[in-house]
């Protein structure tokens, strides 16, 4: 499995040189597209809050570091002074970790699986990787479920999400006396809003530039909805307010404060922003009563509260190398490494669709027709890369059907 990983994270770069490196989830086709011409490689790119990563078949960084240079208009000395680059086994490891949460900004926060399950599946819709990759992250996905289940890193996990709503309880006391507007829809706030939702909030509006997408998180939160350039009109209404979109400019700035706190005779106001690059100026934060933190200040507060767990961090981590080193053990004393291959591989296509299968069962879809399904997906992915060398290489096609069709009694 040649990947290699290319990237910066809160552990080796400030916030103010993250947030020029993100990405935009809208535009990401586009980059992976561009990635794959120039620099003739399949690519992963994984880009949140804390992290860019570019997962490729490149060797080297070089290539990687300007294009990255060239594609967000960032000095190459800064990329090369903030980033990291892994390959082979380490780069395996690095990813196990990335996706069982222990390299997280917030250890063992559970979203971060999520992020990456989403990241590969873009693009394998964008058709930017092969069978190379689908082995690699389907290993990666199963090992970081066997870290979780078998540590307790996951056990009652502290998130960004649970740690805004203790600081405001904090500061503010009953979240039934508050009003809140929660600025984007992505799945950050609707995480958020699903932890303040059970405290029952006096007020909650969601704002959001999809008018669709803003509705369906008003009605789980059972709130009302608004667009973002509604939030002038109505901002001095809400007492907390947490922003995470993906705007490359802030959303709400220091004129608008100031002009809303006057509104509220000098009521105080608690503004979270979760956004990376910031969606709130951070000159807001030196108003009189107003309350400003941002992602880091929120993660610096739940890892106070994760110094009892520092052990099990520990114990995670050795369980996490003993997982990889066991497994490139078995790839090198094995005299069918290609064989294994295959079989991870054929297991990956079979645990993703047996688990669409048993969920369209538990919703009570017609059995012969999700059997039917399951097994017209099976053949359809096991033949989608013997089909695609048929298509580029003809000289293949008798070696496949030498494989599949030759009467070998």
């Amino acid at each position: 499995m040649k990947v290699s990983i290319f990237g910066i994270n809160h552990k080796t770069a400030p916030s103010a040189i993250r947030e020029k490196l993100v990405f935009d989830q809208d535009l990401i086709s586009q980059a992976l597209e561009n990635f794959k011409q120039e620099l003739n490689s399949e690519v992963v790119i994984l880009s949140t809050c804390n992290r860019t990563e570019i997962y490729s078949s490149k060797t080297e960084s070089e290539a990687i570091e300007k294009w990255l240079s060239k594609y967000h208009q960032v000095a190459i000395s800064h990329v090369k002074k903030y980033s990291y680059f892994k390959k082979n086994k380490d780069a395996f490891l690095h990813a196990l970790n990335v996706a069982s949460g222990l390299d997280s900004m917030i250890v063992g926060e559970p979203q971060i699986f999520g992020q990456i399950k989403q990241a590969f599946k873009i693009s394998e819709n964008s058709n930017v990787v092969s069978k190379n990759f689908y082995n690699f992250f389907t290993k990666v996905f199963q090992f970081a479920k066997e870290v979780r289940s078998k540590t307790d890193i996951g056990a009652n996990p502290t998130t960004i999400a649970s740690t805004a709503l203790n600081l405001v309880q904090k500061l503010f006391g009953n979240i039934s006396d508050l009003s809140i507007l929660f600025i984007g829809a992505g799945e950050m706030n609707t995480l958020t809003a699903k932890y303040f939702i059970k405290k029952n909030p006096k007020k909650v509006l969601i704002a959001n530039r999809s008018k669709n997408r803003g509705e369906s998180l008003a009605k789980i939160v059972k709130g009302d909805s608004c667009l973002i350039s509604e939030i002038p009109m109505t901002l001095h209404n809400y007492d907390v307010v947490i922003s995470c979109t993906g705007s490359q400019l802030p959303i709400i700035g220091l004129g608008l404060v100031e002009n809303i706190i006057k509104k509220r005779k000098h009521k105080p106001m608690f503004f979270i922003d979760l956004a990376v690059p910031a969606d709130i100026e951070k000159e807001v934060g030196s108003l009189d009563d107003i309350f400003l933190y941002n992602l880091e200040d929120l993660a610096k507060l739940s890892q106070e509260n994760l110094q009892l767990r520092e052990n099990e961090l520990n114990r995670a981590i050795k369980f996490s190398e003993n997982i990889v080193n066991s497994y490139y053990d078995s790839l090198v004393n094995k005299n069918t490494p290609l064989t294994l291959s295959l079989q991870d591989f054929f297991e990956g296509i079979k645990e993703t669709e047996l688990k669409k299968a048993l969920h369209s069962l538990r919703k009570g879809a017609d059995p012969e027709k999700v059997c039917n399904s399951l097994s017209r997906n099976i053949i359809k992915k096991l033949l989608h890369y013997p089909t695609r060398s048929l298509n580029q290489d003809k000289s293949a096609a008798e070696f496949i059907k030498q494989i599949f069709l030759t009467d070998k009694k």
